[in-house]
C-alpha cells in the first residue's frame, strides 16, 4: 500500500473515530467546541497559519498537473497520429535510404498482423525559402514529400475553407503551405516561392502555393513551418530518386489510444529491420514524448514541494507551538478536570477533537487556496518562462486537491496527537497550582535513552554514508550522532554546553567547503531539505541556549539606566520559554534561509553575467551558421563585395571574422592518458560536434583552459614544444593535426549535475571521431576549456582535419565576428542574413541571447521567492499567536509591573522588544545561514566559473518586509497589554 493510501486511510479512520466520540461522549465534544468558540480571533490566526502547508502541497500538485497536461497535449498536437518513426539518423542528421525498405517493412507488419493502421514513407528536407512577390523569406522551412496513397491513417490536409486536399492532386510545380509557413513567408495562394536546396552545388526549386492548409494533423508536425509536395516530385526536385528519409507509423487506436500497442509495434518494426539487415532505427516518439511530459510534471511538483518544504515544516512547528501553548494556558483547568474524574484518555480525546477541527478546516481551506495559488504560478509561468509554441492552459486533476487535503490533514493530525499525548500526561496537583514540572530521575533516564538511541542511529547513518558513498548518509549521520551525544550529556545536567558544542559541530560539518553529495546517485532535493533542517536547527539551539545569557551578561555590565528594567524583563520571558521561542524562531529562519538562497543565486547570476558572456563568446560578438549542409563558396569575397565598410564594422576589418567547418559526428574514447583500460567506456559512442576551426579563430579566440598537456610534437619540425599558455595550446592544433580540444562538458569536475550521457575525457586521452559512412579521424585531447560552452560545445580541431577527411555535403559552416565598438550589431546581423539568405545563414548576438536567458531565469527566481514568501505567513501567524497568548498568560505579571511603577510605554516596550528579539533571531539566522551555505556551494562547485557577490540591496528589502510584517502582526496585542489597568489585571481570572 502506498504512503498516500495509508494517509488517506488514517484520515478516514480519524474522522470516523471523531464522529464516534462526538456521538458517544457529547461532553468532550462540548468542551472542545467551547475552547474553539471562546477565542475566535485566535482561531482565525491559527487556521491561517495551518492552511499554508496544505496550500503549498496543493499548489505544487496543481502546477505539476498543469505542466503535464500542456506538454501532453502538445505531444498529441505536434505528432498527431504518428506513434513511431523509422529513420537512419546520425547525430540529428537524417540520412536518406531506399523507399523499397519502407515497402519491405510494411509487408512484414501486414503479414504479422501488427496493430497498425498506417505506414507512410516521407522525404523531409529543411532549406531556405523565399517568397518572390512578398519579398520575405525564412531560412528554415521544412519541405515534406508525401505519398497521398499512404496518408489515410494520418488524417487529411485541410484547407482553410474546410475542404480536404491531397498531394497527388498537385501539379508539377505546386505546393501546399501550412499556416505557419504562410505567415513566415507572407505567402498567399498563387504566389511564387523559390526553394534553395544545398549550398556548394545549390539546387533552385520554383513552386507555386496551391492552397494554405490548417495547422492540424500532419500539417502541425513538430510545430514546423511546412511546404507539402508530392513524394515523386520531391524526390526529383532534390535529386533523391527512389529515396526517403523517414517512415511514419500510426498505431491502431487513434491519436491517444495507440500508445497501448506501442511496445508491440516497436518490437515488430525492429524485428523486420533486423531480418532484412537494414541500417534503420525505430523511435517510439509518442511514447517518449508522453513519458517526458509526465516527467516534466513530476519534476515541477518536486521542485515546488522542495521550495515549499520549509513552509510545510514551519506549519508543523506552528501546530506544535499552538498545542504546547494551549496546554500551558489550560493547565489548571485540565488539572481540575482530572481531579473531577477525567481520565488521561478523556483529555487526549478533548484535545484531539479540537485538533480535528483545526486539521480538517485548515486542510480544506488550504487545498482550495492551493488551487488559486497554483493558478497564479501558472499565470506568471506563461508570461515569464520561455515555452516555445506550447500553449499554456490551466488544468488540475481533482484527485490532486484530494491528495493535498489528505496530506495536510494527516500532517496536522499526527502532530496534534503527539502534542495531545504529551498534554494528557500531567500531574494533577502541580497542574491545579500551575507549577512547573520538576526534573526527575525517570525523566533523565528517558532523555539519556533518547540521546543514546539518536547517537546509535547517527553512527549507523554515518557508516552507511561512507561505505555506500552517499550524501544521504554522510549529511545527516554525523550531525545526528553529535546531537544524540549532546542530548545524552544534557540528561546529566549540562544541557547548555553539550547542545551548544553539538550544534556548533553540526554547523561546521555542513558548511565546511567539502562536497558531501554523490552527484551521480543522490537525490539532491532530499539532501537539500536535510541540509536546511540541520543548519537551521543547529543555529536555533545555539541561539536559545546562549543569546539570553549573552544579553543578560551585557545588561549586568551596563549602567543602571531607565531602560534596563525594560530590557531585563523583555529578555526573561523568551529565555524562560525556550521551547516556544525556538519553535517560533525556526518558523522565520526556515523560510528566510530558502528565500536568501534564491536571492544569492540571483546575485551570483547578476555578478557573473559579464564573466559568463566573455567565457561563452571567446571574444566574439556574433555567431552565424548555415542551416544547409555544404560549404558557402567564396564567403570572404561575398562579404567584401556587400560590406564596403568592414574596417568600421568589424574589429580589425576582415581579420575580425573567423570560420569553422562543422561536422555532426560520433565520438569514442580509445585510450586514457594514464594508460588505464578504457573499459566499457570504449564501447560507448557519443553524439558530438566536430569544429574544424580556421587560422583566424585559432589565433584570435579568447577561450581559456582549465587543464592542458605540458608539451606537444610539432608535425612540421618533429620537435617537442612546450605548452605554456592558452595561445600556445590553440596554436598546437595548427602544427599537429592529431590534437583536439574539448569544452568543459567533457571534463565533469566542478559540474553540479554532470550528464552521464556526455563524453568524459582529460588531456592526453585518445578519442575517435567518425561520420555516418565510417570515415574516421583519431585524435588526442591536448586541452580542456574552462567553460562548458552553450553555442559551440564540442571537439575543436584544425579546419584542414575536417575538410580533408569528411566531404562537404556532411558539413555546415559557422562564422565568428568580432564587432567594432561603434558597430550596429542588429543592422549587421540583418544585412548578413539578407546577403547569405540563399545559404540559410542565421545569426546569434551572443550577449543578447545570454541576456534573454538571464532575464528569464531572474524572473523565475523572483517568482519562486514570491511563492516562498507565503511561508512567512506561518512565522507571522506563530508570532501573533505567541503574543496573544503572552498577553493572557502574563496578565497578572503586567498588573504587578504596573503596580511597581512600569508605565504603559514601558510595558509596550517590553512586548515590542520580545517580538523584536524573536524576529531578529529568526531573520538573522535564516539570512546568515543562507549566505554562508551559498558561499559553501560556490566554493565547492562554481569557484572558477562565477563571481561571488552578496546582493545586499535585495536581502535588505527581504529583511525589511519580514520585520515590518512581524511587528504589524503583533502590535495590536502589545498595545492592548500596555493599556490593561493594574487593578483589573491583578484580579484577572480568565
Amino acid at each position: 500500500m502506498a504512503i498516500a493510501d495509508i494517509a488517506a486511510l488514517a484520515v478516514l479512520v480519524g474522522i470516523v473515530l471523531a464522529a464516534v466520540i462526538l456521538a458517544g461522549r457529547p461532553l468532550l465534544a462540548r468542551l472542545a467546541a467551547r475552547n474553539i468558540r471562546r477565542r475566535t480571533s485566535r482561531v482565525l490566526i491559527v487556521l491561517a497559519g495551518l492552511l499554508v502547508g496544505t496550500a503549498v502541497i496543493s499548489s505544487s500538485l496543481v502546477v505539476g498537473d498543469t505542466l503535464s497536461y500542456i506538454f501532453l497535449e502538445d505531444v498529441y498536437v505536434r505528432l498527431g497520429a504518428i506513434d513511431e518513426i523509422v529513420s537512419n539518423e546520425f547525430n540529428g542528421q537524417l540520412i536518406s535510404f531506399s523507399e523499397a525498405n519502407a515497402t519491405q517493412v510494411a509487408a512484414d507488419l501486414v503479414a504479422w498482423r501488427a496493430p497498425i493502421d498506417g505506414l507512410a514513407p516521407t522525404l523531409l528536407k529543411v532549406m531556405p525559402v523565399r517568397n518572390v512577390i512578398g519579398n520575405k523569406g525564412n531560412q528554415q522551412i521544412t519541405v515534406m514529400g508525401l505519398d497521398a496513397s499512404r496518408e489515410a491513417a494520418f488524417g487529411p490536409l485541410t484547407a482553410r475553407d474546410g475542404s480536404s486536399v491531397t498531394t497527388d492532386s498537385l501539379n508539377a510545380s505546386a505546393v501546399y503551405a501550412n499556416e505557419r509557413a504562410a505567415a513566415d513567408l507572407n505567402a498567399t495562394v498563387g504566389q511564387q516561392l523559390t526553394l534553395f536546396y544545398g549550398t556548394t552545388n545549390q539546387t533552385l526549386v520554383h513552386a507555386t502555393v496551391a492552397a494554405i492548409v490548417r495547422d492540424e494533423g500532419t500539417a502541425a508536425y513538430e510545430h514546423r513551418s511546412i511546404l507539402f509536395m508530392d513524394l515523386r516530385r520531391a524526390q526529383a526536385a532534390f535529386n533523391e530518386s527512389g529515396a526517403v528519409n523517414q517512415i511514419r507509423v500510426s498505431n491502431i487506436g487513434g491519436v491517444a489510444d495507440g500508445l497501448g500497442v506501442a511496445d508491440n509495434v516497436t518490437t515488430n518494426l525492429r524485428l523486420s529491420i533486423a531480418i532484412h539487415h537494414l541500417d534503420l532505427r525505430v523511435r517510439s516518439v509518442k511514447a517518449d514524448g508522453i513519458a517526458q511530459a509526465v516527467q516534466v510534471g513530476r519534476d515541477a511538483t518536486e521542485l515546488f514541494l522542495v521550495m515549499g518544504a520549509f513552509g510545510i515544516l514551519a506549519g508543523i512547528l506552528l501546530i506544535v507551538n499552538i498545542f504546547v501553548m494551549l496546554a500551558e494556558e489550560r493547565k489548571p483547568e485540565l488539572g481540575i478536570a482530572r481531579a473531577l474524574g477525567f481520565l488521561r484518555k478523556d483529555l487526549l480525546a478533548t484535545f484531539a477533537l479540537e485538533g480535528t477541527f483545526y486539521a480538517v478546516v485548515a486542510a480544506a481551506l488550504g487545498s482550495l487556496a492551493g488551487v488559486g495559488l497554483g493558478y497564479v504560478m501558472v499565470y506568471f509561468f506563461d508570461r515569464l518562462v520561455p515555452h516555445g509554441q506550447v500553449p499554456v492552459t490551466f488544468h488540475f486533476d481533482p484527485s490532486s486537491v484530494l491528495i493535498a487535503f489528505v496530506a495536510g490533514t494527516a500532517l496536522t493530525w499526527a502532530t496534534i496527537l503527539l502534542a495531545s499525548w504529551r498534554v494528557s500526561h500531567l500531574n494533577i496537583v502541580r497542574a491545579i497550582r500551575d507549577l512547573p514540572e520538576p526534573g526527575t530521575p525517570e525523566r533523565s533516564r528517558d532523555v539519556l535513552a533518547a540521546g543514546l538511541l539518536a547517537a546509535a542511529a547517527g553512527l549507523a547513518l554515518t557508516a552507511w554514508g561512507f561505505t555506500a558513498n552517499t550524501g544521504l548518509g554522510k549529511i545527516p549521520g554525523p550531525p545526528l550522532l553529535s546531537l544524540g551525544l549532546g542530548i545524552a550529556v544534557a540528561s546529566r545536567g549540562h544541557a547548555r554546553a553539550a547542545l551548544t558544542i553539538a550544534s556548533a559541530f553540526n554547523l561546521v560539518w555542513i558548511l565546511v567547503p567539502v562536497g558531501l553529495l554523490n552527484q551521480q546517485t543522490d537525490n539532491v532535493s532530499i539532501a537539500f531539505v536535510m541540509t536546511g533542517i540541520i543548519l537551521v536547527g543547529s543555529a536555533i539551539l545555539i541561539a536559545v541556549f546562549n543569546v539570553s545569557e549573552a544579553l543578560r551578561s551585557l545588561l549586568r555590565r551596563a549602567n543602571r539606566g531607565a531602560g534596563r528594567p525594560v530590557l531585563s524583563t523583555a529578555v526573561s520571558y523568551p529565555s524562560e520559554k525556550r521551547f516556544r521561542t525556538g519553535m517560533t524562531v525556526a518558523m522565520f529562519a526556515l523560510i528566510l534561509f530558502m528565500v536568501t538562497l534564491i536571492s544569492m543565486v540571483q546575485g551570483l547570476q547578476a555578478s557573473s553575467l559579464d564573466t559568463f558572456v566573455r567565457q561563452q563568446s571567446g571574444g566574439y560578438d556574433v555567431i552565424a551558421y548555415t542551416t544547409s549542409y555544404g560549404e558557402i563558396p567564396n564567403f570572404r569575397q561575398i562579404l567584401r563585395e556587400n560590406f564596403t565598410d568592414l574596417n568600421g564594422t568589424l574589429l580589425g576589418g576582415e581579420n575580425g571574422v573567423s570560420s569553422a567547418s562543422v561536422l555532426p559526428a560520433k565520438v569514442q574514447v580509445t585510450s586514457r592518458h594514464d594508460g588505464s583500460d578504457v573499459g566499457a567506456e570504449g564501447n560507448r559512442t557519443f553524439d558530438y560536434t566536430l569544429w574544424g576551426i580556421d587560422n583566424f579563430l585559432i589565433r584570435s579566440n579568447g577561450y581559456g583552459f582549465t587543464s592542458f598537456l605540458p608539451s606537444f610534437v610539432n608535425e612540421t619540425t618533429g620537435a617537442r614544444e612546450p605548452l605554456t599558455d592558452r595561445t600556445s595550446v590553440w596554436l598546437s592544433l595548427r602544427y599537429n593535426h592529431t590534437l583536439a580540444i574539448v569544452d568543459r562538458t567533457a571534463s565533469g569536475p566542478n559540474e553540479f549535475a554532470p550528464n552521464e550521457g556526455r563524453l568524459q575525457a582529460a588531456p592526453g586521452d585518445g578519442i575517435r571521431a567518425f561520420d555516418a559512412e565510417g570515415r574516421t579521424v583519431n585524435l588526442t585531447i591536448v586541452g580542456v576549456l574552462e567553460q562548458a560552452l552553450q553555442f559551440t560545445s564540442g571537439v575543436f580541431v584544425d579546419q584542414d582535419v575536417v575538410r580533408t577527411v569528411f566531404p562537404a555535403q556532411e558539413r555546415y559552416n559557422a562564422y565568428f565576428f568580432q564587432m567594432a565598438p561603434s558597430a550596429d550589431i542588429g543592422a549587421f546581423r540583418t544585412d548578413l542574413e539578407r546577403v547569405f539568405f540563399t545559404y540559410g545563414l542565421q545569426t546569434i548576438d551572443i550577449r543578447e541571447e545570454i541576456g534573454q536567458a538571464f532575464n528569464a531565469s531572474q524572473q523565475v527566481l523572483t517568482l519562486m521567492e514570491a511563492y516562498l514568501g507565503i511561508g512567512l505567513l506561518v512565522g507571522i501567524a506563530g508570532l501573533a499567536v505567541i503574543t496573544l497568548r503572552a498577553v493572557v498568560e502574563r496578565r497578572t505579571q503586567i498588573g504587578a509591573l504596573r503596580a511597581i511603577g512600569f508605565t504603559r510605554r514601558m510595558v509596550l516596550s517590553v512586548f515590542l522588544l520580545e517580538i523584536a528579539l524573536i524576529a531578529v533571531l529568526g531573520i538573522g539566522i535564516g539570512v546568515a545561514l543562507g549566505i554562508v551555505f551559498a558561499y559553501k556551494v560556490y566554493l565547492v562547485y562554481f569557484a572558477d566559473i562565477i563571481v561571488f557577490r552578496i546582493p545586499w540591496d535585495h536581502l535588505l528589502l527581504i529583511v525589511g518586509i519580514a520585520s515590518v510584517a512581524a511587528v504589524a502582526s503583533t502590535a495590536q496585542p502589545a498595545v492592548r497589554a500596555s493599556r490593561i489597568p493594574p487593578a483589573e489585571a491583578l484580579r484577572y481570572i480568565e
